[in-house]
C-alpha cells in the first residue's frame, strides 16, 4: 500500500551511491507547478542561503553589482575575482534552478572554487526567473552580462580575449544558447562552453520518462519548468539548444551529467552530435548520482572532482585564448 508519505519520497533510492542516499531521501520531489511555486522558491532560496554562509572563500574577492539590463531594468551581477593576473580571464556563470527558482546564492560554492582555482573573474548572473518572466527575458539578461563583461573589461581587470561561458541545468541551457546566438551574431568570442547537468531539450526523452520521481529533479517537474519558460513561444532552436540543426563552428565543449538524471540523455545525446559536427566535446557521466548532488553533498570525494574538473576546463581554455 503506498501512503502519501511514501509518495512524497523520492525513488531510486537503491541505484544510487550510499554516499548519498541519506542526503537524496530527505529532498523534496520537485514540482514546480505554479501554485507550488512561491513555497519552492522559499525553501530553495534558503537553502541556497545558508550553504552560501558556509563557505570559505579565502582569498576571493566578491562584489555584488547591479547594471542596466534590456529594456532598463536593474541586472545583479556578482563578481568573484580569484588570486592571478590583474587582467583576469573571464567565466560568466548561470545558475542552476531549472528556469524558475535560483539566484546569486544557488551556485555561490562553485564560483568560489572556479575563481580561486581557474585564477579568473567569475561573472554570476541573476537572470530573470520564468513564468514572471518567459523567454527570452533570462537569455537576454545572459547576453547583457556577457557583453558588460566585454565591453567593461578594463575597469574590470579582466582579459575580454578570453571568455568561457558556464552553467548548471537551466543555466547550462542558457550558456548553451548564448553560445549559439553569439556565434550567429558575430558577438564576442567564447572560448569554450561548460554545461553542467544541463536541462536542453523540452522534448522528452527516454531519461526523462524513465526518472519520474527521482531525488534533485524529476521528469514531470522538467517537462513543467520548459512550459514555465517558453510560455506561449514555440520551442525554437532559438531557446531550445537541442533543436538546433547545425551544430558546426561552436565552441568547444566540456558536458557532464549524473546517472540517475532525467536531464541525462538529452546531455549525452548533444555531446554526440557536437562531436560529429566536428565540435572538440568532452563527456562525463557520473555514475550512480542524482541531478544536483554535488550541491546537496559537496564534501563528497565525487562532488569534489567535479568541481575540479570544471576548474580544470577553465584553466585549459584560458591557456588556447
Amino acid at each position: 500500500m503506498t501512503t502519501e508519505t511514501d509518495h512524497a519520497r523520492p525513488r531510486g533510492l537503491s541505484r544510487i551511491d550510499p554516499a548519498l542516499r541519506d542526503a537524496a531521501a530527505g529532498l523534496d520531489i520537485a514540482e514546480f507547478h505554479a501554485e507550488s511555486l512561491p513555497a519552492e522558491r522559499r525553501r530553495a532560496d534558503q537553502l541556497a542561503a545558508e550553504r552560501a554562509a558556509a563557505v570559505d572563500v579565502g582569498t576571493v574577492e566578491i562584489d555584488d553589482v547591479t547594471i542596466a539590463g534590456p529594456g532598463g531594468h536593474p541586472l545583479g551581477l556578482r563578481l568573484y575575482r580569484g588570486p592571478g593576473p590583474s587582467a583576469a580571464p573571464l567565466a560568466i556563470y548561470a545558475h542552476g534552478g531549472a528556469f524558475v527558482t535560483g539566484n546569486l546564492d544557488t551556485d555561490h560554492p562553485e564560483c568560489v572554487e572556479l575563481a580561486r582555482e581557474a585564477q579568473c573573474l567569475v561573472v554570476s548572473v541573476d537572470y530573470r526567473l520564468a513564468p514572471e518572466h518567459p523567454c527570452p527575458a533570462a537569455l537576454e539578461d545572459m547576453e547583457a552580462a556577457l557583453r558588460y563583461a566585454v565591453e567593461n573589461s578594463a575597469s574590470l581587470y579582466a582579459d575580454s580575449s578570453r571568455v568561457v561561458v558556464i552553467g548548471r541545468d537551466a543555466g547550462a541551457a542558457l550558456v548553451a544558447a548564448l553560445a549559439q546566438r553569439m556565434f550567429d551574431h558575430e558577438g564576442p568570442t567564447i572560448l569554450a562552453q561548460v554545461l553542467h547537468q544541463p536541462m536542453l531539450d523540452s522534448d522528452a526523452t527516454p531519461s526523462r520518462r524513465e526518472f519520474q520521481r527521482t531525488p534533485g529533479l524529476n521528469g514531470p517537474a522538467v517537462s513543467r519548468a520548459w512550459a514555465h519558460y517558453l510560455g506561449h513561444s514555440t520551442a525554437t532552436a532559438e531557446y531550445v539548444p537541442a533543436h538546433r540543426a547545425n551544430l558546426e563552428g561552436l565552441p568547444p565543449a566540456f558536458i557532464s551529467c549524473a546517472e540517475i538524471d532525467p536531464c541525462r540523455d538529452e546531455a549525452i545525446a548533444y555531446a554526440n552530435r557536437l562531436l560529429h559536427a566536428y565540435v572538440h566535446t568532452e563527456l562525463h557521466v557520473v555514475a550512480a548520482t542524482f541531478h544536483g548532488f554535488d550541491a546537496v553533498v559537496p564534501d563528497w570525494v565525487v562532488s569534489r572532482e567535479s568541481v575540479a574538473l570544471h576548474a580544470q576546463t577553465l584553466r585549459r581554455s584560458f591557456a588556447t585564448g
